[in-house]
């Protein structure tokens, strides 16, 4: 980080509550729109810690499309959710021969099934219920 970096920081630290309260609102509202929709794995949070609500990944295992079906619906009506850990830095070519995803089964395969929905602090959530409604519909 520079120092201009560093200074901007510092200037919008007295907005960080707000943001996060802002997203934290944008997350709940994805997991009751998302509960109860069978295979999907929504995150959690443990008890006592306060997270930053910077992204909603979902797992698709065992839902009705795969990962990359749910994408592509999604980006057709212009939503762009991230295929997040994919791919696994392990299968870059530039590890090639040193690491491989036979050696994270786990991680090949979260990465096959994660999909990370939009998720900022203006996020209408008008647009979150739209985002669980073309998933549920699917």
């Amino acid at each position: 980080m520079n120092e201009f970096q560093a200074a901007m920081g510092l200037c919008n630290l007295h907005h960080l509550d707000r943001e996060i309260g802002k997203r934290k609102k944008v997350v709940e509202r994805y997991l009751s729109g998302l509960a109860g929709v069978p295979g999907i794995k929504l995150p959690s949070f443990k008890e006592g810690l306060t997270p930053n609500y910077a992204y909603f990944p979902v797992l698709f295992e065992g839902f009705k499309a795969d990962r990359d079906q749910v994408y592509d619906c999604l980006a057709g009506h212009r939503i762009y959710p991230r295929k997040y850990f994919y791919p696994l830095i392990n299968d870059f070519q530039c590890y090639e021969g040193r690491f491989s995803s036979k050696d994270t089964p786990v991680a090949a395969y979260v990465a096959d099934r994660v999909l990370t929905l939009p998720c900022y602090a203006d996020l209408e959530l008008e647009d979150v219920d739209r985002i669980c409604g073309i998933i549920r519909g699917m």
